[in-house]
């Protein structure tokens, strides 16, 4: 090494690299330098920004200071990434160079809801502002019928299931809370709902969609939303009132224009499927959604969170100069607040990362109201546990 102690540098203050950032301090005590580099003083919590279309959270419930790492032994920089130079073993910012021996990249994927040519009748909840702006559309809500299509711009976005959830949590809050005769629809490019879950997936969520009376419009890739019509690209329209789209999603710059990206992969950043460890600069990782076209999966923060263990236990291994044995969970569950009730979508991803399998095994559990108990829990238990609040 180039330094009295190891030099571990992580890129990117969300799921996956606090996590990995936390544990990496906890096992190697003080024995290396573990920095974690953010653009944002905080950490959010990207469970929770439904909860701020709903009015049942503010901005500063689902977020905690990136500062607050120091105390466990992680050194913080705020400071925006600019460039990552692998060959160099160096990441410069606007704080300056940094070097590294070994270097985490978990910068995520960037909503653009910018890019969607749409009207001030649509909103985003990818992010703090976009919830926001759902939770004003939804709040003015008026008149004998309101239609609202929740839907997807385009492939990847953040959280596979995340326009059920918030067509359900409209469907719920404008019907049963405020009384209004609201028809709410899903309207998305695959064919079925979840459809790259597999057959079992979508039947479950055609049934629980039909319960409550939420209709499915497949094969929609949207184009334009304005005036209260959608277009499709093949020029189809539906009428709505209020629009909720996940956006558009890009790979952050400094990845896409760094050797470690993949045309192939759109600019997202290419990785070993089974050590999740970049396939020229070994000394490089990768996790969450950077790395997620790369393993063949939606993104999402609970594989952030098993990679980042399983990295951490990477680097901790090669620097104590022990093996453990350990291999990452490839397994996801999402834990969805619906409204109605609360449910939850289990998957084993490893057949699908691996090449032997077209699908994840997956199973429905749901609907239960205990499972929006269990997401309200783990909000809780995760800035505990990660962020000490």
């Amino acid at each position: 090494m180039s330094s009295s102690k190891p030099r571990v540098l992580v890129l990117g203050g969300g799921v996956g690299g606090v996590v990995v950032a936390r544990l990496l301090a906890e096992k190697l005590r003080g024995r290396a330098e573990v920095t974690l580099v953010d653009r944002s003083e905080y950490h959010l919590f990207p469970p929770s920004l439904v909860w701020i279309m709903t009015g049942e959270r503010r901005p500063e419930d689902i977020r905690a200071p990136l500062s607050g790492l120091t105390r466990f032994g992680v050194r913080f920089v705020r400071a925006e990434v600019e460039a990552i130079k692998p060959e160099e073993r160096v990441v410069s910012t606007t704080r300056g160079d940094l070097e590294y021996d070994y270097l985490v990249v978990a910068l995520g994927s960037e909503p653009r809801p910018d890019l969607m040519d749409v009207d001030d009748t649509v909103c985003s909840p990818w992010t703090v502002s976009g919830a926001l702006k759902c939770k004003d559309l939804l709040s003015k809500a008026r008149g004998a019928k309101v239609k609202v299509l929740a839907g997807a711009w385009s492939w990847p976005y953040k959280c596979p299931p995340a326009p059920f959830e918030v067509a359900f949590l409209a469907k719920y809050l404008l019907s049963e809370v405020r009384g209004l005769d609201a028809e709410v629809g899903v309207v998305h490019f695959w064919s079925r709902p979840m459809e790259p879950f597999g057959p079992k997936m979508a039947s479950a969520f055609e049934e629980f969609m039909e319960k409550f009376g939420l209709k499915y419009v497949g094969g929609f890739r949207p184009v334009k939303a304005r005036g209260g019509i959608v277009e499709s690209e093949r020029g189809e329209k539906l009428e709505y009132n209020i629009a909720i789209f996940a956006p558009p999603h890009e790979p952050p710059k400094p990845v896409a224009e760094s050797p470690l990206s993949s045309e192939d992969l759109g600019g997202y950043m290419m990785v070993d499927k089974r050590t999740l460890r970049h396939p020229k600069y070994r000394e490089v990782f990768g996790v969450g959604d950077v790395v997620a076209p790369s393993l063949g999966i939606g993104m999402a923060g609970v594989f952030a969170h098993f990679e980042a263990e399983y990295v951490a236990t990477q680097i901790v291994d090669e620097i104590e100069g022990v093996y453990s044995g350990s291999d990452y969970n490839r397994s996801g569950i999402c834990v969805m607040d619906l409204g109605y009730v609360g449910a939850a979508v289990y998957c084993d991803f490893k057949g699908k990362i691996l090449g032997y399998s077209e699908y994840p095994d997956c199973v429905m559990l749901g609907g239960m109201r205990a499972f929006r108990v269990f997401k309200y829990a783990f909000e809780k238990l995760w800035f505990a546990r990660w962020l000490g609040r």
